[in-house]
């Protein structure tokens, strides 16, 4: 310890001829890193003394590792370290993100600092914490870890209290073990007879960086490549959802007689409002059967009951999304916002609240935060109807044509609408509240189409080609000139049919 050096509680602190020794760097190098604002003010105790602290040193090393690695001008690399307000723990932590980049072709990876780690390694990291380490086996020795694993437990807690599963972090370091093993076998093996033995730990070193850098660059790579089929899928996801609600042709609505059965429910309305109403089963046979302007007066009737009738406000915003509204959809949804129902209506309501104001806005920057709101919803599990009520199975079925990335539970969705249509073959369907003759018919032909053209979907989808053709055409029987069967064909063209 020199005389321009002493210790406190915080660490070191230097005056300026200690600091440029330790840093190796000039003092005029320090004084321009200072008006450059890469380094944060020298603390002064007095007008002719300035002093400086680990902190200081630190970031010095992290500058000059930028420079060697990036191609990050000082002035960014200003931005960044302001930005973090000079915690040297958060700036590497920005950098090993990938967030930065130079253009829009190349990018530049910071590899891991070693040594002066005090701003990952330092973390206040609770004791239960470190104990899941070791029941998680993600540190060799978890009680009494060196220099690097200090460094790499406060990765692990920073990682962790982003929201990452620790399973998720033993399974990656499985792996990176595996390939650690793979790759000292592969370096050993190479000959190097004109280098002497230091020159061989050095060349081995200097190849070891080479491939860190490449196997940071290729995960980057190929995680932006999988965000991006994400984002994709994700602005394709509101016209895939309009596409998965069934609107019945006039033909079908002719031939099985829907408005004379609709306006006997509406007359049975009128009779009970009190109870019929609030009723969910009338609502979902007037959503079912395409007619928004009952649902309309549903909803409303019942929100002069109960003004907190989630469903029926559901049901005007989906009402409004159908038709086309997207400003009315999204206003009527903004009052489920905050509402904690899960029924199926209350969450499709949302989603197509969100999906709509969407694509309005346009441009996957416009809409991000709306698009992740809508993705959430699918990752929402849906209550206050039983798990067989076909509104489950369909809304099942639904996220996964609509979110796949998000979903993720395709064959669960074929299999639920494989027992669904099993029922409606064996009549086997809940009977409707409502005692109107040949409505329980029309609904249960109703749910065959929507599973019928569902179960082609989600089989072509799952590369189940011949087993989707077989259900669409079956889907297209039954309502031609419906949307579904519009679609059904265009599905059919694509797989040669």
């Amino acid at each position: 310890m020199t005389d321009a050096t002493t210790n406190s509680k915080a660490g070191n602190i230097y005056r300026m001829s200690a600091l440029v020794e330790a840093a190796g760097v000039s003092r005029d190098m320090v004084k321009y890193y200072l008006r450059a604002g890469l380094l944060p003010p020298a603390v002064k105790p007095r007008a002719n003394l300035s002093l400086y602290s680990d902190t200081h040193l630190q970031l010095i090393a992290l500058v000059r590792k930028c420079q060697e690695q990036t191609r990050l001008s000082l002035p960014d690399i200003a931005k960044i370290f302001q930005a973090a307000n000079y915690e040297t723990g958060t700036i590497e932590l920005e950098l090993l993100s990938d967030k930065y980049r130079v253009d829009n072709v190349a990018r530049d990876n910071i590899i891991p600092l070693y040594g002066n780690q005090h701003g990952i390694g330092d973390l206040d990291i609770p004791p239960e914490f470190e104990g899941q380490l070791a029941q998680f086996d993600l540190l060799d020795n978890a009680a009494h870890p060196d220099e690097d694993e200090q460094m790499i437990k406060g990765l692990l807690w920073a990682a962790h209290s982003a929201g990452v599963p620790l399973d998720f972090l033993r399974a990656v370091r499985e792996k990176v073990a595996e390939l650690a093993d793979q790759e000292v076998k592969t370096l050993i093996a190479i000959k190097r007879p004109q280098l002497n033995f230091n020159e061989f730990v050095r060349n081995i070193t200097e190849v070891d960086r080479i491939i860190n850098r490449w196997m940071v660059a290729e995960k980057s790579r190929r995680i932006r490549t999988q965000f991006q089929r994400v984002i994709d899928n994700s602005e394709r996801a509101l016209s895939t959802l309009l596409d998965t609600v069934y609107k019945p042709s006039s033909a079908f609505q002719k031939r099985h007689k829907t408005e004379q059965l609709l306006s006997r429910l509406a007359q049975l309305v009128e009779k009970e409002p009190e109870s019929l109403c609030a009723c969910d089963e009338v609502r979902l046979i007037s959503l079912l059967l395409g007619d928004y302007d009952l649902i309309m007066q549903l909803a409303r009737s019942a929100l002069k009951v109960d003004d907190n009738d989630s469903v029926a406000q559901a049901c005007i915003a989906l009402a409004e999304g159908m038709q086309g509204y997207a400003n009315k959809a999204f206003t009527a949804a903004r009052p489920l916002e905050t509402s904690e129902s899960r029924h199926p209506i209350v969450l499709q309501a949302r989603l197509a609240a969100l999906l709509l104001k969407a694509a309005q806005q346009g441009g996957v920057a416009d809409s991000n935060e709306l698009m992740k709101s809508a993705a959430e919803l699918f990752l929402e599990s849906p209550s206050e109807l039983t798990d067989e009520h076909p509104e489950m199975i369909l809304l099942l079925a639904r996220a996964n044509i609509a979110f796949p990335d998000f979903a993720n539970s395709n064959f669960s969705a074929i299999n639920a609408l494989e027992d669904l249509l099993a029922r409606i073959d064996n009549e086997e369907l809940y009977p409707t509240v409502p005692n109107i003759e040949d409505l329980q018919k029309v609904l249960a032909t109703v749910y065959r189409i929507y599973t019928l053209y569902y179960l082609g979907v989600l089989n072509r989808m799952a590369g189940r080609s011949e087993v989707a053709i077989g259900y669409l055409e079956r889907a297209l029987q039954l309502d031609p000139a419906s949307n579904f069967g519009e679609n059904a064909y265009r599905e059919l063209s694509q797989l040669g049919q």
